[in-house]
């Protein structure tokens, strides 16, 4: 999987363009220098800086290694993009509700 940074960041501002009350938050977690980039992931809510969801992936191939989501109780997915999808269904359906 050819992994697109701005892909990541669109579908994450996709995911916080109907709430105003969370944002997100993307830094490097590990670097080997060579070739192993691990991203972070952070949504939180503004107010209260509480952290809803935390994602780590493989900058590279976008394999997901770690996530945490309150609330969220289904099977981690595959990839980082699937999970941002999941996640972006989860939270609207939490604000129809």
């Amino acid at each position: 999987m050819d992994l697109s940074k701005n892909a990541i960041v669109d579908l994450l501002n996709h995911t916080i363009k109907e709430r105003r009350d969370i944002s997100w938050k993307m830094g490097v977690g590990y670097h080997n220098g060579v070739d192993v980039s691990i991203y972070e992931v952070l949504i939180y809510e503004i107010r209260n800086n509480k952290i809803i969801g935390r994602f780590a992936f493989n900058g590279d191939s976008g394999k997901l290694i770690n996530q945490r989501v309150i609330g969220y109780r289904q099977k981690m997915a595959d990839n980082i993009v699937d999970a941002l999808l999941d996640i972006n269904n989860f939270l609207t359906k939490r604000i129809i509700a």
